[in-house]
């Protein structure tokens, strides 16, 4: 112990009387424990181990001979005191640590270049933001967070040391090797940013480094290739490249990585590097701004770190005060050059031994007392831990910049209006930017890549003539502007969004200059592109700031803020649902698969606004030739009232064009000689009218003398051979009356039914019929009756004065970007989009596929009161997020507060039904719809074919569960039996459940 102090007392004496800042993690430390350890080791370690703990080398991720034997080599010959790992997969790396922590008889730093986390180095590994990008966010805690998670990362990996963070202040715009990794232009806010990571790296324990010590962020050349020059004077260096060192040391942090740089304001001696100058390393560094804490070289195999061929690099850089010498191009060699320096009194022995407990001290300091090898066992889900994937997705959102917004057009609004079209420029179509544009509307995509032939490149620019909107993504600086770009801006509303380096917006100046809005991405990644897309349409805010300067166009600090108008995409953290509960979810749905509940499926839940789960499952039919992937479109049977035919009700009601005590026969005035003719509306939407259940029209077009019999029977028989239900089995000998039903369409024919199936026009005639004389039950008592609704919608177009699903798709699902959602979908989108419901051998005998399910809706030509709607999951959120933002949506509105809370709140007296929506039966489970864990004023609707919806506003929950479990037949109930809708609630509600969560 009496030599350690000694050695420290020594050391200290050689600085000068100037302030000294003790970093945090020394001064948190015990110190008599600390002393201890390192006492015992230091006093049991040969002189070459001393030496050896001041060399940290190279070492790649691979666990093949030759590569081990090198290292094994520096472990046994050279005692190194560290390693940098290049790139590699976690695994191995955790592999190549252990053999060598092993080999190792004192425990080695491992470190690693992780300046945008683990990701820069070793893959499938989150993908943090670069620093450019995180520069552009307001909340410095965010990154003081993200900090901590890339510390709790480094120890699941064995690392102590994380090369980073990146303070140069980038001023110059052709920095060639610093850029992205750059905080930004600000002196200060580059400051706030490198301490905020720094902060939360070793409040986890891990050491951070900062650089390139004293500023490698206005060069116009690349250290790894030469020696850049600074040709500033001290008071500029003092204001500029210095100020974030001089934070981060007086604020107490641990590491400072030395740069090759020649600046002749601190060190006059030609072409000698900064990180090898005594006067730059001791005499400010250490002497002038009091660092105290470990100071590395930047790799010394790079080219800025040559020196004369009789210098040796590794001898240099201690003699010019650095701790650890970091990747020297021939360690072997470095190693004996420091002895024999130590030999000749060109290095003091004392010297490097005080180095060599420092470096103890912060080996006992990060843990490395009590070495545990890597666990290599689920080692790849523990580092992609939900956490760190919001981190990273809230990061990217945080900085999305918008930069310039004329007539505030992002966030876009009025879809219905606009044509809009997304143009890629180096990318292909359909890259993330885009498929994240097509869930918010209709957007024709198009690309431009290197390869486009001129006569490509005006093809593209002629079709683009058509849209009115266009969103130009710009992914890479190697295609320049164009003539047919700079004339798109001057004719059409061009919203731009960058996903390159800032400086690159100057490349297109003229356009930009013309463009109605531009956004910043900043990077090309996934996340950028998803959150710039996101931004442009309101899914997240614009909240980012510009780092740096774009000479020309935009100065640092530009940002226009916006607010979030539509529902956006994150992870479930951003809710504070907990991500591994809500993957119960794949379970369950995966049970329903094997267990042939159905043969695929669509789940999708949204919380506060943001979509937390939505994922497909399985395949169109028990073929599995097609999957199911998010633009799936399913038909969503009696989930069609709520989603469609009250839409219509809800917006007459707002339009006073009824009132819930009127009668439907008001409205409907062929019901005034009917037994319906007193029934109110309310009593239709809470099936309590005593009107049946359904009726079947098509026995009206089945000719009665074609067949002899019944057409139904409870057992298969050679005369009922198709089983029609779970009990019920039918014949399909029959035919229809000519003079009803047509293969083709052909004058009087309209009303398509499925393929190759018309109606007579004069169909309607009888459905009407069928309706007046059904009998009439005990009104006041409920009894669910799809008939209901049949007459809401016949009462909606005769006060509208139009078809309801027209109505429906100008009033709404047009307006919403819904355009997924809609009656006939065949009319809008290819069939191959559509999932097949039944194989229907009996009234339509076909594959039923585009054409809707429900044979009372498919007789009234697939648009009816009780079915008819399609879908997929995320297009029916909007609708119902309409319905949770009550009325409005995209900053919209569409039906007033006061309609939508009364259709959305109101409850039977006698029955657990709303105003056309179900709800949760209280106090029992059996019976009820929904999980018993939904609050009371949760509403929604479920659907023959497999579908449902529950909207909970206590919670500003959104859940919708789509699949065709009639598929191929609708006797397949076991949907019900395995009760997976309801599951799937329940998980949900045990994922959003605080109380839960912390069970």
């Amino acid at each position: 112990m009496r030599k350690i102090l000694t050695i420290l007392f020594c050391s200290v004496c050689l600085l000068t009387a100037k302030a000294q800042t003790i970093p945090n993690m020394y001064r948190n430390v015990d110190q008599a424990k600390m002393n201890h350890w390192v006492d015992s080791v230091f006093d049991t370690m040969t002189y070459d181990e001393r030496i050896g703990q001041l060399f940290m080398v190279i070492a790649e991720p691979k666990s093949e001979n030759r590569n081990m034997q090198r290292l094994m080599r520096y472990v046994n010959e050279i005692k190194v005191g560290g390693i940098l790992f290049h790139k590699g997969n976690p695994v191995t790396q955790a592999e190549v640590t252990n053999r060598l922590q092993k080999a190792s008889r004192v425990p080695m730093f491992v470190s690693q270049d992780g300046e945008w986390g683990l990701s820069m180095r070793l893959s499938g590994t989150t993908r943090f933001p670069k620093n450019m990008m995180l520069g552009a966010i307001e909340d410095d805690k965010l990154i003081t967070e993200y900090g901590r998670e890339v510390a709790r990362q480094c120890k699941e990996m064995g690392i102590q040391i994380n090369f980073a963070p990146d303070i140069d202040v980038n001023s110059n715009t052709d920095n060639p090797v610093i850029g992205l990794r750059s905080f930004g232009e600000n002196p200060r806010a580059v400051a706030d940013k490198g301490i905020a990571y720094a902060r939360g790296l070793e409040g986890a324990g891990i050491i951070s480094v900062a650089k390139h010590f004293p500023g490698h962020g206005d060069t116009a050349e690349d250290s790894h290739n030469t020696l850049p020059a600074v040709h500033h004077d001290r008071a500029r260096l003092d204001s500029v490249e210095l100020y974030p060192f001089k934070r981060y040391i007086y604020d107490g942090y641990a590491g400072v990585m030395t740069g090759h740089l020649y600046i002749p304001a601190l060190d006059k001696t030609r072409n000698l590097p900064s990180s090898l100058s005594r006067p730059i390393v001791t005499g400010l560094l250490k002497e002038e701004l009091g660092f105290r804490g470990l100071c590395f070289t930047d790799a010394l195999a790079m080219k800025g770190a040559t020196t004369r061929k009789s210098d040796n690099p590794s001898v240099k850089a201690l003699l010019a005060g650095n701790d650890i010498l970091l990747a020297p191009a021939a360690p072997i060699n470095d190693f004996t050059a420091v002895k024999e320096a130590i030999d000749e009194g060109i290095l003091s022995i004392e010297d490097i031994e005080a180095k060599c407990i420092k470096i103890l001290q912060y080996k006992y300091i990060t843990g490395l007392n009590n070495y545990r090898p890597v666990d290599t066992k689920g080692l790849s889900k523990r580092l992609n831990s939900p956490h760190a994937a919001w981190l990273a997705a809230k990061l990217n959102a945080e900085a999305i910049t918008l930069l310039k917004n004329e007539e505030n057009i992002v966030p876009l609004k009025q879809l219905d209006k606009k044509k809009i079209a997304a143009l890629s420029i180096g990318a292909s179509v359909g890259n993330e930017f885009q498929e994240m544009l097509g869930r918010y509307d209709s957007v024709a995509c198009f690309s431009i890549s290197r390869n486009s032939t001129a006569a490509q490149v005006q093809n593209i620019y002629k079709q683009l003539e058509k849209y009115d909107v266009i969103i130009c993504g710009i992914h890479t600086v190697r295609i320049p502007e164009s003539l047919l770009l700079r004339q798109l801006t001057t004719k059409k509303e061009v919203v731009f969004a960058f996903f390159t380096l800032p400086y690159s917006c100057k490349e297109y100046k003229n356009s930009i200059m013309k463009a109605k809005a531009v956004v910043m991405g900043y990077e090309g990644t996934p996340l950028a592109q998803e959150y710039a897309a996101q931004v442009i349409f309101g899914g997240v805010p614009a909240k980012g700031k510009l780092p740096v300067t774009i000479p020309g166009l935009f100065h640092a600090g530009s940002g226009i803020f916006t607010e979030k108008t539509r529902l956006g995409y994150h992870e479930p953290e951003e809710v504070g649902a907990n991500a591994v509960r809500l993957d119960v979810i794949d379970a369950i749905a995966e049970d329903g698969l094997e267990q042939k509940a159905y043969p695929g499926c669509q789940v999708l839940v949204a919380k506060d606004g943001m979509i937390i789960y939505d994922k497909s499952f399985g395949y169109f039919d028990y073929d599995q030739k097609q999957q199911v992937e998010e633009n799936s479109v399913y038909d969503l049977a009696s989930a069609s009232k709520a989603a469609g035919t009250l839409l219509a009700v809800m917006k007459a009601y707002d339009e006073k064009k009824f009132t819930l005590n009127n009668k439907i026969s008001d409205y409907v005035p062929e019901l005034k000689d009917s037994n319906k003719k007193d029934l109110n509306i309310k009593e239709l939407l809470y099936h309590q009218s005593g009107v049946i259940s359904t009726i079947n029209f098509y026995l009206d077009a089945i000719d009665k003398d074609s067949y002899k019999g019944s057409l139904y029977s409870r057992e298969k028989n050679a005369t009922h051979p198709v089983r029609f239900d779970a009990k019920t089995y039918v014949r399909n000998d029959f035919k229809y009356l000519p003079e009803l039903v047509s293969s083709t369409q052909k004058p009087g024919f309209t009303t398509e039914v499925a393929r190759n199936f018309y109606l007579h026009d004069s169909f309607k005639d009888s459905i009407m019929q069928d309706i007046k004389d059904s009998r009439l039950g005990t009104r006041g008592k409920y009894v669910y009756s799809c008939v209901n609704f049949i007459m809401l919608k016949m009462m909606v177009e005769n006060q509208m004065k139009q078809p309801m699903d027209q109505l429906l798709h100008n009033d709404f699902y047009s307006r919403l970007g819904a355009w997924h959602t809609t009656y006939n979908p065949l009319q809008r989108m290819d069939s191959l989009q559509i999932v097949p419901t039944e194989n229907d051998q009996f009234v339509r005998r076909q594959l039923l596929r585009g054409y809707v399910h429900d044979e009372a809706a498919a007789f009234q030509g697939g648009v009816s009161g009780n079915a008819g709607l399609f879908s997929n999951a995320n297009d029916l959120a909007k609708v119902l997020q309409l319905f949770l933002n009550q009325g409005t949506y995209g900053n919209e509105p569409y039906l007033s507060a006061e309609t939508c809370r009364l259709f959305t709140q109101s409850k039977s007296p006698t029955s657990r039904r709303g105003l056309g929506f179900d709800k949760p039966a209280i106090g029992t489970h059996k019976g009820s719809p929904c999980s018993n864990l939904t609050p009371p004023s949760t509403y929604g609707h479920t659907g023959f074919t497999g579908t449902c919806f529950w909207v909970d506003p206590d919670n500003q929950l959104l859940y919708i569960f789509l699949c065709n479990r009639v598929n191929p037949s609708r006797a397949n109930n076991k949907l019900s039996a395995l009760d997976i809708r309801t599951r799937i609630q329940d998980a949900i509600y045990k994922a959003i459940d605080r109380k839960s969560q912390k069970d």
